[in-house]
């Protein structure tokens, strides 16, 4: 773990935000920051994890703690959660991880799916979601306050020929979402599953599948680690991570008398 900062977090608790890359994990972190929270940034590469936590350091004046978490791992999440928790009462998760393989980016015969790797992506998708989220649980129901935000994109909902090893992790984690917000919205924990359909940052050319293929099919967007990544079309309207970023906010800072669980985001030239 390194430690990034030196402000208080001025009696806020830990947001720790687990699948940070260089979009939508740091802007939400970067967000957290500015408004006050101490936050632990969460993912493999602990180098370039660290060079983040000091980019958000410098500019939000905010303590950030790096630490490394191999999320296909459940003895590498547990030791990870061990140093969030170590930090003080972690008031935000936020879920942003997602296991980024070649399957998961091209349509793959399911009989060519290997097991391994369908394995880690469920593991990734939703194993360490459930761990993660059973770690900060207890103290949120101690205070009676605490968010749980889970990032999804439109795998969520459809599933998709040639994408199975996706769809069933994504169809999981909103699973775990839905049946977390049934179970501990009554102890003041907000759960709320965020839905991204599009392109996080500039549209960019990757590769299609040909016409009549699944991905013109349906509206189908998946996200890279950290769940963001490649969109269906590089005419797609770009989403801004720092835009996506409020939105994360506003679910937390939402009031108790109207909680949204589930919302879906995309820009306004896509089709759905």
């Amino acid at each position: 773990m390194r430690k990034v900062g030196s402000s208080s977090s001025g009696g806020k608790g830990i947001a720790a935000v687990v699948g940070v890359g260089p979009k939508l994990g740091r802007s939400v972190a970067r967000k957290f920051a500015h408004e006050g929270y101490t936050v632990a940034i969460l993912a493999r590469d602990l180098g370039r994890l660290s060079r983040v936590a000091e980019e958000i350091a410098r500019e939000t004046k905010a303590q950030v703690f790096a630490i490394r978490i191999d999320c296909s791992d459940q003895r590498s999440v547990r030791e990870a959660f061990e140093g969030v928790l170590s930090l003080g009462f972690v008031e935000v998760l936020v879920y942003n991880a997602y296991h980024s393989s070649y399957t998961s980016h091209h349509p793959t015969s399911f009989t060519h799916i290997p097991f391994q790797s369908f394995q880690t992506s469920l593991a990734v998708s939703v194993f360490a979601a459930f761990l993660c989220a059973q770690q900060v649980i207890p103290g949120m129901m101690e205070k009676g306050k605490g968010t749980l935000l889970f990032t999804g994109c439109s795998a969520s909902l459809n599933g998709v020929a040639g994408f199975s090893e996706l769809c069933c992790g994504k169809f999981a984690l909103r699973a775990l979402s839905q049946c977390l917000a049934r179970e501990y919205q009554a102890f003041g924990i907000h759960v709320a599953h965020v839905i991204i359909d599009g392109v996080v940052g500039s549209p960019r050319e990757i590769n299609i599948p040909p016409r009549g293929n699944v991905a013109e099919q349906t509206s189908f967007n998946i996200g890279g680690e950290d769940g963001e990544g490649e969109g269906e079309s590089s005419g797609v309207m770009g989403m801004d991570p720092d835009v996506l970023a409020q939105t994360y906010w506003h679910l937390h800072v939402q009031d108790r008398r109207a909680w949204t669980h589930e919302l879906d985001v995309r820009p306004s030239n896509t089709r759905f």
